[in-house]
């Protein structure tokens, strides 16, 4: 079992119609690979989890890294996990106010993440943050 978490800049404001139309997307291919994860959406800004095998992770984001409506894309971490987090979801998802998507990635930066890619704790500590933001119960 594998793990990537990414953030992304809106390319333009994304409209609740244009957030829908992502999750469908999300959710239906997210299904056909059995990968689960969350998309939070705030301030232009997106963050995803995506648990799976790597194999798929790695497709997946082949086709997020080249979608024209995001930009700056910035992996976070891409790891071994030793079960999912996201077991109940193909895609949960929830929009943020600035505030809550600067809680939720703001106090640290994706640069200072890269530079610590030998370890990725920050990353996963934004995993677990994700999680309460979405209300999810953190496993032990």
């Amino acid at each position: 079992m594998h793990h990537i978490i990414y953030m992304s800049r809106a390319a333009h404001p994304m409209s609740d119609n244009d957030l829908e139309f992502i999750l469908r997307q999300a959710r239906l291919n997210n299904e056909q690979r059995n990968i689960t994860g969350a998309l939070a959406y705030g301030d232009g800004q997106f963050m995803q989890i995506m648990e799976g095998e790597k194999a798929d992770l790695d497709a997946v984001y082949e086709v997020v890294s080249r979608d024209p409506r995001h930009k700056g894309l910035t992996k976070l971490a891409d790891k071994e996990i030793s079960q999912r987090s996201f077991s109940d979801w193909s895609m949960a998802f929830q929009t943020l106010s600035p505030e809550q998507f600067y809680e939720l990635a703001g106090y640290t930066a994706p640069n200072e993440l890269n530079e610590q890619a030998h370890n990725l704790s920050a990353a996963d500590n934004l995993l677990f943050q994700m999680m309460n933001t979405f209300g999810l119960t953190q496993r032990a």
